[in-house]
């Protein structure tokens, strides 16, 4: 093999291995947006449509996006998307229980009973 066949085969390996991090890094990313989706899912769905519960639910909101944000800002910074994943469901597991406990404070406020608390 030629000197250029060697360093043309090592310059396609290294972009190819650069672009499938890229890849992976991506992939990663859009976990973090289904975790956002799915709080705030559970946020429109489990709390009361009082203004308080409102309110704590954008909390919570506002928290995990500074989280996802964080956990993002370390991904590009150390490639670890495992590391990533990790983060983004310890953050979305905090931030389902905080839901699941506000529904349960705000309804029980509210005197009103969740229509779908047995079904």
């Amino acid at each position: 093999m030629s000197t250029a066949t060697v360093i043309l085969i090592s310059v396609w390996a290294c972009l190819v291995l650069t672009y499938a991090q890229d890849a992976s890094i991506e992939l990663a990313l859009q976990r973090g947006a289904i975790a956002e989706q799915t709080v705030r899912e559970a946020i429109e769905q489990k709390l009361p449509p009082t203004v308080e519960a409102k309110q704590d639910g954008a909390y919570i909101l506002d928290t995990i996006k500074v989280g996802l944000k964080s956990c993002e800002t370390q991904l590009r910074s150390n490639k670890l998307v495992a590391e990533y994943n990790n983060c983004v469901g310890t953050l979305q597991g905090l931030a389902m229980a905080s839901v699941g406990e506000l529904a349960g404070q705000h309804w029980a406020k509210s005197g009103a009973s969740r229509p779908t608390l047995f079904w």
